[in-house]
């Protein structure tokens, strides 16, 4: 049985390990951002030149002037697809590895499904656009597009994001698993810790 010394000494060392590998799990998820930038333009893109043809008889009777107005405001979205995919991580503390994280989360799509909304909500930025120049309508029942609060939209559907393409999810996934552990050993560590200072006073009387 440990001394509780022996104890401090270990907890401290294991303590020593998380800062650098949560300081690894913060980079990874700041490059997905630079990495996915390219797949949300080209998406953006793609789908602004859609919801104009779906809009088609309401386009070609406002002609080219709102068509100039309409590019003009998606090509500065797409001038500025890195800012925007840099503010869909949103704060660290609702990034997984700054979360209270039970064992079955390491084993399931929770860490995708958080990379996935980072996806969505980057590409859900061409909703006020589209909205701007009314070619949302959030009412019909087939429509792409729902409101997610009074003044935004986003993408209702399935995006086509895929993790899988992106190794920062997948080295993500391995060391959040060695992060995982490494806070439930000190857990243990710091309960052997007052089991001994118990043990100790037992000592002294």
């Amino acid at each position: 049985m440990k001394s509780r010394a022996e104890l401090e000494s270990e907890l401290q060392k294991v303590e020593q390990q998380i800062a650098p590998a949560s300081k690894q799990l913060d980079d990874l998820i700041e490059q997905f951002s630079v990495s996915v930038a390219p797949e949300v333009r080209e998406w953006i893109k793609k789908e602004a030149i859609r919801q104009m043809e779906d809009n088609h008889a309401k386009v070609n009777e406002a002609g080219v002037d709102f068509v100039k107005d309409f590019k003009a405001d998606v090509t500065a979205l797409l001038d500025n697809t890195d800012t925007l995919c840099v503010n869909a991580l949103g704060t660290k503390d609702r990034w997984p590895h700054h979360k209270d994280l039970q064992q079955q989360d390491l084993y399931t799509t929770s860490q995708n499904d958080f990379f996935s909304d980072v996806f969505r909500r980057a590409i859900s930025s061409l909703g006020k656009v589209l909205d701007a120049h009314g070619l949302i309508n959030d009412r019909a029942q087939n429509s792409s597009w729902r409101r997610a609060s009074v003044k935004s939209y986003e993408y209702a559907y399935h995006p086509g994001f895929d993790g899988r393409k992106y190794q920062e999810i997948s080295t993500y996934r391995e060391l959040l698993r060695t992060h995982w552990e490494l806070k439930q050993s000190v857990s243990r560590i710091k309960v052997s810790i007052e089991k001994a200072k118990t043990r100790d006073l037992w000592d002294e009387v």
